[in-house]
């Protein structure tokens, strides 16, 4: 009885990060782009960087379709640690992208 408790007790606390494994790769997508637009709404983003950022975000939501039709029972470690890369790779580039000395129109260089 005692061993049947425990075992549903560590079962209900790695059980919500399994279910939350999958999303967390549409939400952080879905926060990056919407960085990229405020990063143009504000001037910090040229029309051309949002245009390649967007493109990266493009090509990281084909990735993840085409791994999702190859893994239909969900995306296996490798495919997870890939996207993760890919993500960093493109968080990177937003903030790099957003720091830099361009400005959109009608903004003054950042000094």
């Amino acid at each position: 009885m005692k061993r049947t408790l425990i075992a549903l007790a560590l079962a209900s606390l790695v059980a919500p990060g399994i279910a939350s494994a999958a999303p967390t790769v549409n939400v952080r997508q879905l926060n990056q782009e919407r960085r990229i637009d405020a990063g143009l709404r504000s001037g910090k983003l040229t029309r051309p960087e949002a245009d390649r950022l967007r493109a990266q975000q493009s090509a990281i939501r084909a990735e993840v379709a085409q791994m999702r039709r190859r893994h239909p029972h969900g995306l296996t470690g490798a495919d997870k640690a890939r996207l993760t890369a890919l993500q960093d790779r493109a968080d990177a580039a937003i903030l790099g992208q957003k720091h830099d000395t361009q400005r959109g129109p009608d903004k003054r260089p950042f000094h």
